[in-house]
C-alpha cells in the first residue's frame, strides 16, 4: 500500500524531472474523491487506471513519462511545466482533451494514437510548424497561439480537419502579415470561432470574395482527390470482404491469368492457330464461371458465419448482462444492509461509552447487542460472497458450454463449405485436363498437316515437333496449371481453418481472463468491506477480540 505524503511527493518535482508514481498517486488523492473509500482505493494503487482526469501542472516537469497506468484518462493537463518534447502518450487512446500550454515544446509530434482527441491546447510554446496531427480528425478546439509559426501553410493543412470549430493562432509571426485572417476565414470554412470570438458572416463572406477563384480551383482538386480516395477505399473494403470470405481474386480472371503468367509455353501453344485460340477462349470462359460460382459461395458462407457469430455474441452478452443484474442487486442489498448495521453499531458504541460513564450494569447487554450486530454483518458478507462466487462459477460454466456449442456449429458450417469448395476446385482441375486434351488433339492435327518435320515452323519444333515432344510440353504446362489450382485450394483451406482455430483460442483466453477478473473484483470488494468494517471501531473496546471477518471469509 502506498503511504504518500502529498506535499513531499510534489516536492520531487522542484528540480526539472519526470512524472513519477508518487506524483501521480499524490495528485490523484488530492484531486480525486474526498471520501475515505476513494482515498483507500487510490492509496492501494488500484484505481489509477480508472482515473478520467488529472492535472499535472506547475511541477517543473521536463519529460513526459509514467502515464501508462492512466489508460482510461479522458482529460490531461500538463501545462505550466518545462516540457520540451511530446512523448509517451501512446497508451492514452481515450484522451479527449490535452493541455500542453506554457511549456518549451518545439515540435508537434507523437500524437497519432490520440485519435479521439477533441481539444488540443499548445498555447505559449516554441512551435514553428503545424504538423503531426493528421490522425486527429475529431479535433474541435485547437490553440496554438503564442508560438513561432512564420508562414501560412498551416491554413491549408487545417482545412482537412472538418470537425474543427475553434482556433487560436494569436501572437504568432504569421498573424502579423496583412491578409492573414481573410486567408484563414476563406480557406477554413468550418471554423466558427477565432480566438474564442465568433466569426461573423460578413467577415467570412468578405474573405471568400477575396479568394473566390483560388477556392474554386482548390475545391475542384479536392473533389477529384476525394473521389479517388473513395474509389480506393471501396476497393480496399471489397478486398477485405473477399479476404474474410477466403475468395479473394476469384470473382474475376485473376486465377486463370495467374496460371498462364507462370506458363510461357502454354501461352505459345494456344496461339498456334485459330482453333487453339478458340479452345483457349472456351477454356477461359468455363474456368472463370467455376471461379465465380466459388466466389459467390464464399460470400454466402461468410454471411452465414457472420450471422452465427452475431447470434453467439447475443447469447453471451445476454448471459453476462443477466449475471451482472443479479450481482448488482446482491451488492445493492449488501450496501443497504451495511448502512443499517453500521449505524446500529455506532449507536451501540456510543451507548457503551455512555454506559461506562453511567450505569455499569448496562455494559453486558450493550456488548451482547454489539456482538449480535457484528455477527450479523459477518453473516451478511459470507452469504453475499458465496452468492456472487456461485453466480460467477455458473456463468463461467455456461460460457464454456456455449463456446463448445458454437465451436461445433461453426466447425460443421466450415467443413460443409470446404467440402463444397473442394468440389469446385475439382471442377477446375477437370476443366484444365479437358483443355489439355483438346489442345493436344488440335496441335497434333495441325502438325500432321505438314509433309514432314522440315516444314514445321521453327518456333514450334522445340515445342511440338513430334508426338513425344508435344506430350512432354503439354505435361509440363498441365503441371504448372494444376500447381496454381492446388495452391489456391490449399490457401483457402489453411486460412479458414487457421482463422477458426485462432478465433476459438481467443474465445477461451477472453473467457478465462473475464472469469479471473471477476473473481478478483469480488475478492477485492469483500476485502474492502472487511477493511471498512475493521476501521469502524477497535473491537477491543467492546470485548469482541474473538470476533472477526477473516475466519468467516476464508470459509
Amino acid at each position: 500500500m502506498y503511504k504518500v505524503d502529498t506535499a513531499s511527493a510534489l516536492r520531487e518535482a522542484t528540480e526539472p524531472g519526470v512524472i513519477t508514481q508518487n506524483i501521480l498517486v499524490s495528485l490523484a488523492i488530492d484531486q480525486g474523491p474526498r471520501r475515505e473509500a476513494g482515498r483507500l482505493f487510490l492509496e492501494d494503487g488500484i484505481e489509477l487506471d480508472g482515473l478520467k482526469e488529472i492535472r499535472i501542472e506547475f511541477l517543473n516537469i521536463l519529460n513526459i513519462d509514467h502515464l501508462w497506468p492512466l489508460k482510461n484518462l479522458v482529460k490531461l493537463s500538463l501545462s505550466h511545466n518545462v516540457i520540451e518534447r511530446i512523448e509517451n502518450l501512446d497508451e492514452l487512446v481515450h484522451l479527449r482533451e490535452l493541455d500542453l500550454s506554457f511549456n518549451r515544446i518545439k515540435i508537434m509530434e507523437n500524437l497519432d494514437n490520440l485519435d479521439q482527441l477533441e481539444i488540443l491546447l499548445l498555447y505559449s510554446n516554441e512551435i514553428s510548424i503545424v504538423q503531426g496531427i493528421s490522425n486527429l480528425k475529431k479535433l474541435i478546439i485547437l490553440n496554438i497561439g503564442k508560438n513561432k509559426i512564420m508562414d501560412w501553410k498551416h491554413v491549408i493543412y487545417l482545412r482537412d480537419f472538418k470537425s474543427l470549430r475553434s482556433l487560436n493562432t494569436c501572437n504568432n509571426p504569421c498573424t502579423e502579415i496583412d491578409g492573414y485572417l481573410d486567408y484563414l476565414f476563406a480557406f477554413v470554412p468550418q471554423l466558427i470561432y477565432y480566438q474564442y470570438r465568433m466569426i461573423s458572416e460578413s467577415e467570412r463572406q468578405s474573405a471568400i470574395d477575396k479568394h473566390y477563384r483560388i477556392i474554386s480551383n482548390l475545391e475542384e482538386n479536392e473533389t477529384k482527390v476525394q473521389t479517388e480516395l473513395a474509389l480506393q477505399q471501396e476497393l480496399k473494403d471489397r478486398l477485405a470482404l473477399l479476404s474474410a470470405s477466403y475468395v479473394e481474386y476469384l470473382d474475376e480472371d485473376y486465377l486463370f491469368e495467374q496460371m498462364f503468367s507462370l506458363d510461357e509455353v502454354g501461352r505459345k501453344l494456344y496461339t498456334i492457330n485459330e482453333n487453339t485460340q478458340n479452345a483457349f477462349e472456351e477454356y477461359k470462359k468455363t474456368f472463370s464461371a467455376i471461379c465465380h460460382e466459388l466466389y459467390e459461395l464464399g460470400l454466402q458462407e461468410h454471411d452465414k458465419r457472420t450471422e452465427e457469430i452475431r447470434l453467439f455474441e447475443c447469447v453471451v452478452n445476454e448471459g453476462k448482462e443477466n449475471k451482472q443484474n443479479v450481482a448488482r442487486k446482491i451488492v445493492d442489498e449488501v450496501f443497504e444492509k451495511k448502512t443499517e448495521i453500521f449505524t446500529n453499531i455506532k449507536n451501540v458504541m456510543t451507548a457503551l461509552i455512555e454506559g461506562r460513564e453511567g450505569e455499569a450494569n448496562a455494559t453486558h447487554d450493550i456488548t451482547a447487542k454489539a456482538t449480535e450486530l457484528y455477527n450479523e454483518f459477518n453473516n451478511l458478507l459470507f452469504k453475499a460472497r458465496n452468492q456472487l462466487m456461485s453466480k460467477e462459477v455458473i456463468l463461467h460454466d455456461q460460457m464454456e458450454d456455449i463456446n463448445e456449442v458454437f465451436r461445433i456449429n461453426m466447425m460443421d458450417m466450415i467443413n460443409l463449405f470446404l467440402e463444397t469448395a473442394r468440389g469446385y476446385f475439382s471442377l477446375l482441375r477437370k476443366s484444365q485436363a479437358e483443355y489439355n486434351n483438346t489442345i493436344d488433339e488440335l496441335i497434333s492435327h495441325y502438325i500432321s498437316g505438314f509433309a514432314d518435320e522440315v516444314h514445321i515452323p521453327a518456333d514450334l519444333k522445340d515445342l511440338c515437333g513430334d508426338k513425344d515432344t508435344l506430350i512432354t510440353t503439354l505435361t509440363a504446362s498441365h503441371d504448372v496449371h494444376l500447381q496454381v489450382i492446388n495452391n489456391r485450394e490449399e490457401l483457402m483451406v489453411n486460412r479458414l481453418n487457421n482463422w477458426f482455430k485462432d478465433y476459438m483460442n481467443q474465445l477461451i483466453v477472453n473467457e478465462n481472463k473475464r472469469n479471473h477478473q471477476q473473481i478478483l473484483e469480488i475478492s477485492h470488494f469483500f476485502g474492502f468491506l472487511e477493511q471498512e468494517f475493521k476501521l469502524l471501531s477497535p473491537s477491543q473496546e467492546l470485548g469482541l477480540t474473538d470476533i472477526g471477518l477473516d475466519d468467516i471469509l476464508e470459509d
